[in-house]
Formats: C-alpha cells, sequence, structure tokens
C-alpha cells in the first residue's frame, strides 16, 4: 500500500489490477514527447503496454527506447525551420492537422483501455477518446485549469490578481474555440458530441514540480500538480554516462562552466545570440548547444559546442544553465541545483521564467530583443549568487515523482470509466 507524502494510507489503483493497454498521443516539440516517453517507459516496466502517438523526432526517440511509438501527421521540425524564429508555427501545425491526430489518436484507442492526451492535441484526443467509449485523463505541461491563485502561463501581460481566473477561462476559450471548428465535422461524423470546456470531468494532471508550483487551492478534486514525468536516475550508471569524452575533458580543465542552449526553438536573431555568447565567453568557460537554433559558434579557448546531450548528465556540472524557460529544461536545471538564466522566447516561457524568479534559482529573465554579452554576462554573475538556493530547491524536488503519481490516475480512470478524485480530498 502507498502513502500519501503526509504518510497516510494510499490506495495503489495498480494493486490486484491487470496491465492496461494506454494509448498516449501528443503533439510537440521534445518538451512536450520527452515526458510521456518517460511515463510509458514506467508503465511499461509495470508491465503495461503502451503505445506512443507523437511528433516525428519525439516517435524516433521513443523507438530508440524499445517503445511502440509512431509519428503523428506534420512536420514541426521543417516547419519551425521555415520560420527562421518569426513565430512559432506549432499552432499553425494544429489547426492544420487536429483532424489527422484524432483519427491516428481513435484508431490506436480502439485497441486500449485507457487513452492519455498531452500537448496542442489534447481536445483531438478528448473527442477520440469519446468515440472509442474510452476514460481519457489529460496530462499537462504547464497548468491549463481556470484558478485564482495565477494569470494562465499563455496570457501576454502580467493583470491585477482579480483577473487571474478570467484570464484562464478567456484562452481557453478562445482555444477551445478555434480548435472545435476544425473538429465539429469529425464529431458530427462519429456520432459524439463536442466535450464541454470543463475540468472536473476527467483527471487532468499537470507535469510540473509542485515545489515550483503547489496544487491550487480552488482546483477541482480529479486536477492537481503531480510533478515531472522523468526516468529516475539508473544507480548502476555513472553520473557521467551520455557525456562525449572530449566533453568531459573540456569540463574536467577548468571551472564549470555556463550552459548556453535553446532546445528546439528556433531564434529570430541569430546574430544577436551569436554576439552574445561570443562576449561570454571572454570571461567564462561556455558550452554552447545550437539545438534547432542554426546559430554556428566557433570553438575556442572558453568555448565549445555540444551537440544533443542528456540534460541531467550535464547540468548537474553546469555553473548556470542559459535557456529559453521550457518547463523541461527549467526543471532539469533546477532539480539539478544548478542557478538559471532565462530567455524567454514565446509561449508558456515567460510564465515559467517568472517561477525560476520567485523561487529564487534565477534572476529577472532577459529579453532577446535587447540581449548583448553585457546584459548575459551581468544576469550570469547575478545567477551564481543564487546557488544556494537552488540547491535547497534540488533536495525538495528529489522527493517528487510525477511519473509514479500519473501511473495511478490512468488505472484508476480504467477502473471507474473516468474521473476519480484524489485521496486528499476525502
Amino acid at each position: 500500500m502507498n502513502t500519501e507524502r503526509d504518510g497516510t494510507p494510499r490506495e495503489d489503483a495498480r494493486e490486484g489490477g491487470r496491465p492496461l493497454r494506454v494509448v498516449m498521443s501528443s503533439y510537440g516539440s521534445e518538451g512536450d514527447s520527452a515526458p510521456l516517453i518517460a511515463l510509458a517507459a514506467r508503465m511499461q516496466a509495470h508491465g503495461d503496454r503502451v503505445t506512443l502517438l507523437l511528433e516525428a523526432d519525439g516517435a524516433g526517440r521513443a523507438r530508440d527506447r524499445g517503445l511502440a511509438a509512431y509519428p503523428l501527421a506534420g512536420d514541426l521540425r521543417a516547419a519551425r525551420a521555415t520560420s527562421k524564429g518569426h513565430g512559432d508555427p506549432t499552432l499553425g501545425m494544429a489547426r492544420h492537422h487536429l483532424g489527422d491526430w484524432a483519427r491516428q489518436t481513435r484508431q490506436a484507442a480502439e485497441d486500449s483501455d485507457v487513452v492519455v492526451g498531452s500537448g496542442l492535441g489534447a481536445q483531438a484526443c478528448h473527442i477520440a477518446a469519446r468515440a472509442a467509449r474510452r476514460p481519457f485523463v489529460g496530462v499537462t505541461m504547464f497548468p491549463i485549469v481556470p484558478t485564482r491563485e495565477f494569470s494562465s502561463p499563455l496570457a501576454l501581460l502580467p493583470v491585477p490578481r482579480v483577473l487571474n481566473r478570467p484570464t484562464h477561462s478567456l484562452i481557453q476559450h478562445l482555444l477551445w474555440t478555434a480548435f472545435g471548428h476544425r473538429l465539429r465535422p469529425l464529431c458530427r461524423e462519429w456520432g459524439v458530441g463536442m466535450p464541454r470546456l470543463r475540468f472536473d470531468d476527467h483527471p487532468t494532471l499537470c507535469a510540473a514540480s509542485p515545489t515550483l508550483l503547489p496544487t491550487p487551492r480552488d482546483w477541482p478534486p480529479v486536477a492537481r500538480v503531480v510533478g515531472e514525468l522523468r526516468e529516475p536516475r539508473d544507480p548502476t550508471r555513472s553520473p557521467v554516462d551520455g557525456l562525449d569524452p572530449e566533453l568531459l575533458a573540456f569540463l574536467e580543465e577548468g571551472p564549470a562552466p555556463v550552459s548556453v542552449g535553446f532546445g528546439s526553438m528556433t531564434v529570430r536573431d541569430p546574430g544577436r545570440v551569436r554576439a552574445a555568447v561570443l562576449g561570454l565567453a571572454r570571461t567564462h568557460r561556455v558550452l554552447f548547444s545550437p539545438g534547432w537554433s542554426g546559430i554556428d559558434l566557433p570553438p575556442g579557448p572558453n568555448l565549445r559546442v555540444i551537440g544533443h546531450t542528456p540534460h541531467d548528465a550535464l547540468f548537474p556540472r553546469m555553473s548556470v544553465v542559459v535557456h529559453h524557460g521550457g518547463a523541461g529544461t527549467l526543471h532539469a536545471a533546477a532539480r539539478a541545483g544548478t542557478p538559471q538564466v532565462v530567455i524567454p522566447l514565446g509561449g508558456d516561457q515567460s510564465w515559467w521564467a517568472g517561477r525560476a524568479q520567485t523561487a529564487g534559482i534565477a534572476p529577472p529573465p532577459l529579453r532577446m530583443r535587447t540581449l548583448t554579452a553585457e546584459s548575459l554576462t551581468r544576469a550570469v554573475l547575478a545567477a551564481l549568487a543564487l546557488e544556494p538556493r537552488a540547491r535547497e530547491i534540488s533536495l525538495r524536488m528529489a522527493r517528487e515523482d510525477g511519473c509514479d503519481e500519473v501511473d495511478l490516475a490512468v488505472h484508476g480512470a480504467a477502473r471507474t470509466g473516468g474521473a476519480r478524485p484524489h485521496p486528499r480530498d476525502h
């Protein structure tokens, strides 16, 4: 029998239950796919059979892990490369491919017990689950359930506290209306009604750290913040596994460097970033990961350019992590106990930058359009002073296990056929 964090008993939905057939569907960048890959690996280790439907890059990474994974329609990498940082094409991809994602998800759902939906395709997943008559569990990477405690992560400007809840409702209504227009013909074809915009009739689980984002007190019982979806560290592996030998040699040559990278985001002004990073390298050792940015930097005595490197192996060896504010990267740096500098590029990244600043693990975020070598260097120096607080936050996050929480919720939904309140509300 499991226990709540206060030590009280909690029923384990897996105890005495049968293995499940689970479909997990999400469209987005690595920050959207990596958490579901970790969750799928955990559930399969418990005997469940999981099918992943992801953006093409994510599906490839999942297959490399030995998981059953298939690409959803659309080429996000090509779309972002074409946009060259002038707006995020992800919303356009959703408007164009929502029907395709719903059809792909329904086909997989017919041979499943539960559908888990996440990302921009969550609404399509919900409809597919209804059509296949399967329970639906929503997993989000940022909070979408309305609350009075903070504004929507997608709100463009700060608002007075009294407007916090309306920002959530407005943005959800706009997205629901825009995407619903694309999905309504499919609902008529399948003979199902459009799901209502509500969060109290199915589990909605926010895969963020409760240390950085406690569950709002005014959320319904079936909605909660559960912790990151990540794979636990393998105790048999060395902390440097996954690091290139040349990179490891650079790390051992001197003080901990600053990591700079923007993941799967494209950058509108690569020249500005190039100049800022080269300027930072005049006074600090720097590792630069270009990701999808397309920025090419020449290596130097204080600068190394690296390819994709596991955050869990890299970030604990850094002095500061400079990044775009994606929830996955921000959580990885916080978990490593390494202070951060955030340069938001869009979406919910400014909101996450604010959470990092509030937690005391990052200075005020920088703006890309005014980024200079001087402003980046000042921010790195300010972040270095936050190391004690970053270590404290890391210790608290080490006790969290989002995969276990979602695993239990999925088994609970399969058993009850829908919403299942969390025991803390009984």
